[in-house]
């Protein structure tokens, strides 16, 4: 075994093994253990090149059951002086946590066995689920479908997806779409598709209509010039936009083949060719028609005042009796366009409006059966 760069350049400090480190778990706490700066060693009783030229290193070692496991083990824990084990695996985790406890070796197990994660991790997202559960019932008036598990399964869905959209503004998307009329649901804004898969999925399940997704991905349209300095230039940097449609794709397909496409278009332009021609198609997600009448709105595209107002007055038009809008931001810390907006909104169209609220920082409006032209 050779020394790891990692372990030359803290060669006097403790280190953390991570074995078997080719399990996805044992990437993942590497990657965040680098990020922490901890002195990390990385062992597999099977080869992986990847990983091997990612770290720099990949130690060997036999499989746990393997006569000569214990004597390398022991061999290189006292080589890089490990302080501590991650073990992704059940059988590795378990075999490790008897030795330690029969040989009262010095050296500790982080976290619970993987089972036992896991079924903390299950247990939790019940909890969660269940106590929002109360909150979408009400919010519903009643008429919520979605069960616990159901509850459960969107927010992991949600949580596995870079985004903002916090669980308070998940668990009213949820509610509302129980109110909400057949129709398309509309997306202004999607970035990597945290909420665009949330609006799938229930547009899916309660049989409101087909998703489409608007984003230009581009770092012009983007840039918020209502803003600060690092919203309106150095967040904007720091993408690289050309990759935007295909992680948009990874993480939409599961749920969206069939219902939901996408226009990488600004607003304005998706606007003109939605209303003219209300049929969409790209490589991934073939051909999706859309009725051309709008049941759920979400605007979360540029925050700008200007930008805001004119998604409203362009997209509004389109929304059928009952519909929702979701306006998202309307509380933000780096602007006020959202509110502004909202609020005339609020204000200007008391008379439609149905009903009211915010919920994670987002506007949500129902409009009544008045008319919903501006």
């Amino acid at each position: 075994m050779q020394p790891t760069e990692m372990t030359e350049v803290g060669a006097h400090e403790s280190a953390i093994l991570v074995f078997p480190a080719t399990h996805p778990a044992g990437r993942d706490f590497i990657e965040a253990a680098r990020e922490r700066g901890e002195n990390i060693i990385a062992a597999s009783s099977v080869p992986d090149a990847e990983l091997e030229e990612e770290l720099g290193h990949l130690m060997r070692l036999p499989h746990v059951h393997d006569p000569d496991f214990q004597l390398q083990f022991l061999e290189l824990l006292k080589k890089y002086r490990v302080s501590s084990i991650y073990a992704p695996v059940a059988v590795v985790y378990s075999w490790l946590d008897k030795f330690i406890r029969t040989s009262d070796f010095p050296i500790r197990l982080i976290g619970d066995s993987p089972v036992k994660r896991e079924m903390s991790r299950f247990h939790r997202s019940m909890e969660k689920a269940g106590r929002y559960k109360k909150f979408i019932d009400a919010c519903a008036d009643g008429r919520n479908e979605l069960t616990v598990l159901e509850i459960a399964s969107i927010f992991k869905l949600a949580n596995s997806i870079y985004g903002e959209s916090n669980d308070q503004k998940i668990a009213a998307m949820m509610a509302i779409f129980s109110t909400a009329p057949e129709g398309d649901v509309i997306e202004i804004g999607s970035l990597a598709g945290k909420s665009a898969a949330v609006l799938a999925l229930l547009a899916r399940r309660c049989r409101i209509g087909h998703v489409l997704a608007i984003d230009p991905w581009l770092a012009g349209p983007a840039t918020q010039h209502d803003s600060p300095e690092a919203v309106r230039v150095d967040v904007v940097n720091e993408w690289n936009y050309e990759t935007f449609p295909q992680n948009f794709t990874i993480n939409l397909l599961p749920v969206g083949l069939g219902i939901l496409n996408y226009l990488r278009l600004e607003s304005v332009n998706a606007f003109e060719a939605f209303r003219n021609c209300p049929e969409v198609s790209s490589p991934i997600f073939g051909k999706v028609n859309y009725q051309g009448k709008i049941s759920v709105i979400h605007i979360d595209g540029n925050h700008d005042y200007s930008q805001v107002k004119q998604d409203c007055e362009l997209w509004l038009q389109l929304m059928v009796p009952d519909g929702w809008l979701i306006l998202d931001d309307y509380l933000w810390a780096h602007g006020d366009g959202p509110y502004r907006v909202g609020n005339a909104l609020l204000s200007d169209r008391a008379n439609e409006i149905e009903r009211s609220f915010v919920c994670g920082k987002a506007l949500f409006i129902k409009f009544g059966a008045s008319s919903m032209r501006l």
